[in-house]
């Protein structure tokens, strides 16, 4: 944002939290990550070990499940961030985002990195 002020450019931040994409698919989320691991060091492999990959898969559903089909917060605040006329500088879209993520931003990192 600061580094396009001098132009007159002003930045509006959406940070949208979960929700039901192509992107958060778990078939494809973990058939990417399974393409990954295939090409590590086996030494690599064996530091994670293969529980590490079950659990990405595990987490991937979770999160999917968890995740709004409704776009439409992220669109409304990309909406307001374009045609307001006075645009806030950012805009928390979804639940998970307004009510754990954005207050997490403000919480000290090891307190962040805990939760």
């Amino acid at each position: 944002r600061r580094e396009m002020r001098p132009f007159g450019v002003r930045v509006s931040i959406i940070e949208p939290g979960g929700f039901r994409t192509a992107m958060t698919d778990p078939a494809t989320l973990v058939k990417g990550f399974e393409r990954l691991w295939e090409r590590l060091p086996a030494e690599t492999q064996a530091a994670y070990g293969r529980h590490y990959l079950e659990s990405y898969a595990k987490s991937t559903v979770l999160l999917h499940r968890l995740s709004s089909p409704r776009l439409s917060p992220v669109t409304v605040a990309a909406w307001h961030a374009l045609l307001a006329r006075s645009p806030r500088s950012r805009y928390a879209a979804g639940w998970d985002a307004r009510f754990l993520f954005l207050p997490l931003s403000y919480c000290p990192a090891w307190l962040s990195d805990a939760v």
